[in-house]
């Protein structure tokens, strides 16, 4: 899986955030750290650099789906 950002239009509006093989997942204003298991959306860009820079930070805090 490519590192980046996944959306769905589908899931309404869910968001998947994939950086080093560790996938967040945004849905109905929530992060949840998930699996390549639930990312039913579609690559659509890199990460910003503002994601990366707190992305291992949020995914150590946040529960798992």
């Amino acid at each position: 899986m490519k590192d980046g950002i996944y959306t769905s239009p589908a899931n309404g509006g869910t968001a998947w955030f994939v950086m080093d093989g560790k996938i967040l997942m945004a849905m109905m204003g929530q992060t949840y750290k998930t699996t390549k298991h639930f990312v039913f959306g579609e690559w659509k860009q890199d990460l910003h650099p503002e994601m990366i820079e707190v992305f291992n930070e949020t995914y150590n805090k946040v529960k798992q789906w």
